[in-house]
């Protein structure tokens, strides 16, 4: 018995063993169900930059490292732009609104502004360091020495106030570890004892901040002072309530959508309810299957649930239109299920696992959020494939179903079906046309694939009137970045910093840095231990401007350190380890696209390098580094999830088509629409991103179901008589519905994703759409066109017929 017949037998008694034990079969399911979904609850969200990289990623250790001795380098940052900053009315109200954030926002490690910043000086041989605004100023004269002193500072210009004066920052320091089974003075200052084991601030935790934040900024809000509020734990809380309301809106258009189409496809209220039941399901469960791999929610994957809930239901159409067929033809109940499982189950599998192994792709991607995609959308695929070949038939087999007429639609004889054969007959009569029609398409588009980019830039996935993009925008243009590069410098040994030589080569590095520029934008402050040193001299010598040097004493050093430890502050602990052998650099550095910064990263090392020196090691990290290995892990993950997807599909292709060279000729109109859509991109200067660079992966892995359906066809007719035009016009005819209706449902599926808020979904939902069009095009024109010109050779029919033969009685056939 040949393999086909086989499998074909196998599906038969899988048929009738859910038919005849459909009770166990429904609870079986329910019960996988209810195991995969106990822990949808615990699902967590996480958008921070390092959430990007694969936890084994060296810069995210290095990052981890660096969190666990100076605790996160990201602040949330309330930018103030009042009439005047010294002013008394406005100092009044910063003060307030200082001590409300402190008192009323949890998780809160620290608030700094002009109140509090560290103001060190010196009164005989004493260092007093105190806040700035320790005696609140009672008069004029009081308030212009503040004036002064706060513009002379050159700590404060650019990190807590503009050179002239127009703003002012609140800044924030949130918790860097969570407080649920963790003890906090463990893991602040110089011990970082136990937090190798401690949880970073939770979602629910951050958020919680965030919103009780923006209740009292609004509580304090006053007309004539804008107020701006920018930082990654606002960033991530944004991209959250964004993502829950797209989400939201996804899930619901694609449910309402799939009822319209089911609705028009077979008009009965089984044909509506049961296939959405099963792909719900196996979108749940996908959702519950996630939580179980704790892997967390994010601004990737919240394309996922709706885009099961379409790819799914095309394997519940697939089962439900032959079922309804044969029911119309006299079969019963039984014997109707039975057939559509023999008939279909093979389709299905095939259709499934080509999908699957697209999307399997992403699964070795550098990026973490894309790798986790490749993980659960092929779960979520082979989901829906076993609730369509087990939960479907086993709920058919106990609802009520009437033998109602077939619609004309599922007959494969309606104006659709001739309409697409007669397209399929054009292009077997004109193959030579058609090829060259689409390499002349092929060539025009080249340049716009040479424009391609690649791009990381979380901030433009939001709209330009979004609040976070537009104190993105401020903050850089006033205070010459939102972002960090982190730079710890390594001494030889315990006190090195107190070497007056290893402090002046850091000074000279930190002037070298503020001379940089990132894509035209210029760096902005530069802080480290040497300003600390630089204060403390100058405070211990009479407060003189002159001091404002480093000693090139190195027992002064040293003294000139303790006393500034024993003054009370702790303001060393985020600038040096206790044994003050390693020295934090922090660099202010624009928000841009990932895409400008190698460069920048890569001068400031080898300046680094030239001027510390061979006995003063460095390493970076830090926003922009971790800005920068995204980008690396966006080009690395395209490259791989592409190659992957071609090198596992093809193969599948050939195997199931039974013929090596159809089998690669067939890959070709699935090549076609990434092709275009991505010249398409080039031209449209959409950049390939974390959201766009899946695109090609999944095109590959849905577009290619079509073909294969098409080649299976064509293939059975083609043996049959050795005809390849009276093959695809026979394909076309008995399955050209079936076809566009899957690639309608793929479109409405893709479409939803066109009501987002976020840009970069916005445009995978676009290029996808777009995709979906060509892949259909490309099926029923240059597909037949490719056919008639490799199957030349093989003695068959070397000439078109006169006209079109008439088409065979209808014979069952199936979507996908």
């Amino acid at each position: 018995m040949p393999l086909r017949h086989r499998i074909d037998a196998g599906f038969t008694s899988w048929g009738r063993f859910v038919v005849r034990r459909r009770w166990l079969v429904i609870a079986a399911c329910f019960a996988l169900t209810g195991v995969l979904v106990s822990r949808l609850p615990e699902i967590r969200v996480d958008n921070s930059n390092e959430a990007f990289l694969h936890s084994d990623d060296a810069e995210r250790i290095r990052y981890d490292r660096f969190k666990r001795q100076f605790d996160r380098e990201d602040r949330i940052m309330v930018l103030l732009n009042p009439a005047e900053v010294f002013e008394f009315g406005f100092l009044e109200w910063l003060r307030t609104l200082h001590r409300d954030i402190e008192n009323e926002v949890p998780y809160v490690e620290e608030v700094t502004s002009l109140v509090n910043a560290r103001n060190t000086r010196g009164e005989g041989d004493d260092l007093i360091v105190e806040d700035l605004m320790e005696d609140w100023p009672e008069d004029d004269a009081e308030l212009a020495t503040l004036r002064a002193r706060a513009l002379g500072n050159p700590l404060y210009i650019d990190a807590l106030l503009t050179e002239d004066a127009r703003y002012t920052v609140l800044m924030v320091k949130p918790f860097t570890y969570s407080t649920l089974g963790s003890d906090l003075d463990t893991l602040g200052g110089f011990e970082d004892t136990g937090a190798d084991e401690a949880l970073d601030l939770t979602d629910s935790e951050s958020y919680e901040m965030v919103e009780a934040l923006y209740a009292v900024i609004a509580r304090h809000e006053r007309p004539g002072l804008d107020v701006q509020v920018i930082g990654g734990p606002t960033f991530a809380h944004r991209m959250n309530l964004m993502l829950q309301k797209d989400v939201t809106v996804f899930m619901t258009s694609s449910i309402l959508l799939e009822f319209l189409l089911l609705f028009i496809l077979f008009r009965r209220a089984s044909g509506m309810i049961l296939p959405v039941l099963v792909v719900v399901l196996a979108m749940v469960s996908t959702m519950g299957f996630m939580v179980w791999l704790d892997i967390p929610f994010s601004v990737t994957l919240n394309i996922l649930p709706a885009f099961l809930l379409v790819v799914g239901i095309c394997d519940a159409v697939h089962i439900l239109a032959i079922v309804y067929r044969r029911l119309a033809a006299g079969d019963t109940r039984e014997d109707a299920i039975v057939f559509s499982l023999t008939h279909s189950g093979l389709a299905v599998v095939m259709t499934s696992v080509t999908t699957a192994a697209g999307l399997a792709s992403f699964s070795l991607a550098a990026l973490a959020p894309i790798a986790q995609l490749g993980v659960l959308a092929p779960a979520g695929v082979m989901l829906a494939m076993l609730y369509s070949l087990a939960l479907l038939p086993a709920l058919l087999a106990v609802s009520p179903l009437k033998r109602a007429p077939v619609h004309e639609g599922l007959a494969g004889r309606g104006i659709v079906d001739r309409f697409l054969a007669s397209m399929g007959d054009m292009s077997t009569r004109h193959p030579v046309r058609v090829v060259a029609v689409t390499a002349a398409i092929v060539v025009a588009a080249f340049p716009g694939l040479m424009q391609v980019y690649f791009s990381h830039d979380g901030i433009r996935w939001f709209p330009k009137h979004d609040p976070i993009r537009i104190a993105e925008e401020i903050f850089n243009s006033q205070f010459k970045g939102a972002s960090s590069l982190e730079i710890l410098v390594h001494t030889p040994g315990e006190n090195g910093l107190h070497e007056p030589d290893a402090l002046h080569r850091i000074q000279r590095a930190m002037r070298h840095s503020e001379t940089l520029e990132v894509a035209g934008r210029p760096v902005g402050k530069v802080f480290s231990i040497v300003d600390v040193v630089k204060e403390t001299h100058q405070a211990l010598n009479e407060n003189r401007a002159d001091h404002y040097v480093l000693p090139d004493d190195r027992e002064l050093v040293a003294q000139e350190m303790l006393l500034f430890e024993n003054s009370g502050s702790d303001d060393l602990e985020d600038l040096t380890d206790s044994t003050f052998q390693t020295a934090r650099v922090t660099v202010r550095t624009p928000w841009v696209d990932a895409l400008l910064y190698p460069d920048f990263i890569d001068e400031v090392r080898s300046s680094y390098s030239e001027i510390l020196g061979e006995d003063l090691t460095f390493e970076l990290t830090g926003g922009a580094v971790l800005f920068t290995r995204v980008f690396e892990a966006v080009i690395y993950s395209m490259a791989v999830s592409y190659i992957f997807a071609l090198a596992v599909i093809t193969p599948l292709m050939v195997l199931l088509i039974g013929n090596l060279r159809r089998g690669l000729v067939a890959m070709i109109p699935n090549l076609i629409p990434i092709y275009l859509v991505l010249a398409f991109m080039g031209y449209a200067d959409v950049p390939l991103d974390a959201g766009t660079l899946l695109i090609g992966g999944v095109i590959i892995g849905l577009a290619v179901d079509d073909t294969i359906h098409f080649m299976h066809r064509f293939g059975r007719y083609y043996d049959e008589r050795g005809d390849v035009y009276h093959a695809v016009h026979e394909t076309l005819a008995t399955t050209g519905t079936a076809l566009l209706f899957t690639s309608i449902v793929l479109g409405c599926g893709f479409a939803v994703f066109l009501m987002s808020y976020m840009q970069n979904t916005f445009w995978f939902g676009a290029l996808c759409l777009m995709a979906t069009v060509i892949a259909f095009a490309a099926d029923i024109l240059l597909g037949p066109a490719l056919m008639v010109l490799v199957t030349r050779g093989d003695g068959g029919r070397a000439k078109p017929p006169a006209t079109p033969q008439p088409p065979p009685p209808p014979t069952p056939s199936a979507t996908r």
